[in-house]
Formats: structure tokens, sequence, C-alpha cells
């Protein structure tokens, strides 16, 4: 079946409009989002076709330079959305580099057939070969949208390389734009099909990456950015139930900073606040790839070391609590020394065990801890063993 040119180019440009107008009246109330980038984009891509339509009624500079410039503006704008959407910085002049190219060639070769139709067409074969380049490498492989995207621009080189091909062959009076024929028909529908894809490709990619986030926030603390006590608690009964699997160690720790009360009394709740964020973060850069660390109270953590025998806890945690008595926390000209205390439970659980067993374990401990002068480590006793656990202090 062959279409009439003109009325194809005319019916994406509708489209593409109406695109264009909701996705720039929905992103101007967040521009992080990237909506407004792509519907730039799209509204770059309709007036390209609008040009299109009224090739051979209109000034060639309009109908092919503005308009081929304009498609390549719009790629670029679709680029720079991928940036965008996944919160990297957009090195505008890199992106926009090739429009500013397809804009030059145009005002040079505008006056020839073939030469200006293989420019154009290497340009945005180019830029669509530049999507699929960093969408492979910014984008996320678990999603959708990556492969709208990759699928999208594969499929818009395929259909500008039948352009290329039919150049090449001779035929380029066959592909101008007034033309109707089934070359014609299948290359505006390819490009018109992509367009499509790569727009909704990142409009979905945009929608992935707020629900990425929300879900971020769901389960990490807003004042630290560990895991929340709800997802620390999950992470528990992950790490548990593997343990409990492979027959391997488990130690489970309690840490709770001492005189935390009097700390805010002291210096104000601000000062509160930097002295828990600079726990936190002298407890995780110590912490090896596979521990994890959690906020289960207000001045009180979760830590979680798999494959850690009680030997090891104790050195790994003592070490720890240690190194942070040597490390004060700094707010405003004030210099805030604190100190820990934590408990810890550590085994190879078995069916009986628990995640609030094992918690109840370490908390007792830490209590333990606590009354022993703070400032120091105490160790769960292990099931059906009476005698003290070892106990480390300052």
């Amino acid at each position: 079946m062959i279409a009439h040119t003109p009325t194809l180019f005319a019916c994406v440009a509708l489209v593409a409009t109406i695109m264009a107008f909701c996705l720039i009246l929905v992103g101007q109330f967040n521009q992080r989002d990237g909506l407004l980038t792509i519907g730039c984009g799209l509204l770059a891509h309709a007036l390209a076709y609008v040009g299109y339509t009224f090739y051979g009624h209109a000034p060639l500079w309009f109908t092919y330079g503005a308009a081929n410039t304009l498609l390549a503006v719009a790629l670029a704008f679709y680029g720079a959305s991928v940036f965008r959407i996944v919160e990297l910085p957009v090195s505008w002049w890199r992106v926009f580099a090739p429009a500013a190219l397809m804009l030059l060639l145009m005002v040079g070769l505008i006056d020839t057939l073939e030469p200006r139709m293989l420019a154009a067409t290497l340009v945005l074969m180019v830029q669509c070969a530049l999507i699929i380049y960093w969408t492979r490498r910014y984008v996320p492989a678990l999603g959708r949208a990556r492969m709208l995207l990759i699928i999208g621009s594969s499929i818009s080189l395929i259909g500008l390389g039948m352009r290329v091909v039919a150049v090449l062959g001779g035929g380029a009076a066959e592909m101008r734009y007034d033309v109707s024929n089934l070359k014609q028909t299948i290359s505006v529908s390819i490009g018109t099909f992509t367009a499509m894809m790569i727009s909704l490709g990142l409009v979905l990619l945009s929608k992935e990456r707020s629900e990425s986030l929300l879900r971020h926030m769901a389960l990490r603390d807003v004042l630290t950015g560990i895991l929340n006590r709800r997802a620390i608690l999950d992470q528990f009964s992950t790490e548990l139930e593997r343990a409990r699997r492979d027959g391997s160690c488990l130690a489970v720790a309690m840490v709770d900073i001492d005189h935390f009360k009097q700390i805010n009394d002291r210096y104000g709740h601000l000062a509160g606040d930097e002295v828990i964020c600079h726990c936190v973060n002298h407890l995780t850069r110590r912490l090896r790839q596979s521990d994890s660390i959690g906020r289960y109270g207000g001045e009180e953590f979760l830590l979680l070391l798999p494959g850690t025998d009680s030997e090891g806890a104790i050195a790994a945690l003592d070490t720890l609590r240690a190194s942070l008595a040597e490390s004060p926390a700094y707010y405003g000209d004030s210099t805030i020394s604190l100190r820990i205390s934590i408990g810890v439970c550590c085994g190879v659980p078995d069916e009986g065990d628990t995640t609030a067993s094992l918690l109840a374990r370490a908390d007792a401990a830490l209590y333990e801890a606590k009354g022993l002068g703070r400032n120091t480590l105490r160790l769960a006793p292990p099931y059906f063993q009476p005698s003290e656990a070892p106990l480390s202090s300052a």
C-alpha cells in the first residue's frame, strides 16, 4: 500500500504537536523529570514534519534545510532528555553539535540533491547511534524504557540506512519528500514509528526513574540516607534465611550513641543530627560491602555482618567503637566527642531463631554494655550456655 507522503508528514506533525503540548504543559511543574525537554524535542519534531509537508510548495531552505535542522534539534533534545531523566549533567555542546553540523551542511549543500540528502541522513544516523550509546551506558539495564529507546533508535537507523542505499543506488529522486512510492512510504512510516517509540520510551524512562526514587525514599532514612527501620528489618530477614540455608554465621549488632540526650541538650538538636550523620558516615566507610547498616531508632543502629563468627565480629566492631571514640564530630565551632555502646548476637541460626529473638538477644547485650559504663561492646551468650560472654571496653 502506497500512502500519500505529504499526508503522512502532516499526520505525524499533528500527533507530535499534541504530544509536545501535553508534555510541555506538565513538564513545567517539575523540570527535573525531563518531560519538558522531551516536549521540546517533540515540538521541534512536529515543526520539522510541517516543513516536509510543504516540500515542493515552499522554498527549499525551509522545507529541507530548516526542516532537517529541526529534526536534528529534536534528536538532540531526546539525547539531552536521557541525561536529564537519570540526573546526570547535560553536555549541551556535545548533544547539540550534530544539529549545528546539520545547519552548516544544509546551508552549504542546499542547492544539491544527492550530497544534501546523504549529509542530512548521515547526521541523523549519528544522532540515533548516540542515543543508543547513551542509553546503553547510562540507563539501568532492568527497565522497559531502555528496550524501547534502543529498539526505536535501531529501527530508525535501518530506515535512514534505506535512504542512504537508495541515494547511493541512483534513486535520490524517488526519495524526495513530495514523491509517493513504496520506498518512501516504508521509510517515512519507519521514521514515524520510531519517533513515537523514542518519545514514549523517554516518558516511560521518566516514570521508571520517579518510581525508583520513590522506592529509594521509602527504604531510606531521611537524615542519614542509610536503610530505615523497615528496610533493615527486611534485609535482616533475607540474611537470616540465607545464613540458615547455608549454615553460615550471622552477626547482629545493636549500636547506640552514648549520652545522646546530653549532646542534644548541650549543643542543640541540629548538632545532634550532625552527630548522628557523623557516626553513620564513620561506620559505613569501615563496613564491608556485604554488611548492612540501618537506622533502628533515634540514635540506635542495627548492623548485619553475614559470614562473620563471634571472634571476627568482636574484632571488627570493637575497632569501629575505638576508632569512632577518636573521631569527634564538628558543629560550628564546637568539637563534639562521642562514644558508642554495642550489643552483639552471633552464631549459626537454626529453625528456632527469628529476627525478633536475635534482636532481643542483641538488645539485651547492648543494655548490658550500657550498664557496664558505656563505650563498651558486649557479646550475647549463645543458647544453652549460661556463662558470661567476653567483654571489651575502652
